[in-house]
């Protein structure tokens, strides 16, 4: 059984955090797990981001300032960006996860969640 630790995949995410220390954590627990990683604090960096570097993978904050994660997902999704979009918040509720859903989010993680249950949802996504 693979672990963190073991690399195994590729691609480049870009983790969306205003969380600077969570955003770190993130990053370093992906590099471990093989992906190239970029960060936004916003939601306007993050749409800026997308226009330069094509992430395989977004892993999207709900919380974020200006949009919000649910706003630029629907955004990029209306756009016809088709890359993969895991929407993290912690607010795990009912209501959240639909909005994400129904925003075209991919997949949805309520924090606190464990690292190896993040590379194991972007290798799954990323392996598609």
């Amino acid at each position: 059984m693979r672990t963190v630790l073991e690399p195994r995949s590729s691609g480049y995410v870009l983790v969306v955090d205003d969380d600077t220390k969570l955003a770190d954590v993130m990053v370093r627990g992906l590099q471990r797990g093989g992906y190239e990683c970029s960060v936004a604090g916003s939601g306007d960096q993050a749409l800026w981001a997308v226009q330069g570097r094509r992430p395989d993978v977004i892993v999207l904050d709900v919380m974020i300032p200006h949009p919000s994660g649910i706003e630029v997902c629907r955004h990029l999704r209306q756009i016809g960006w088709d890359g993969f979009i895991i929407v993290v918040s912690a607010r795990g509720n009912a209501a959240d996860v639909e909005a994400a859903t129904r925003a075209g989010a991919d997949r949805f993680l309520a924090k606190p969640f464990a690292m190896a249950e993040l590379v194991a949802t972007v290798d799954a996504l990323v392996s598609r």
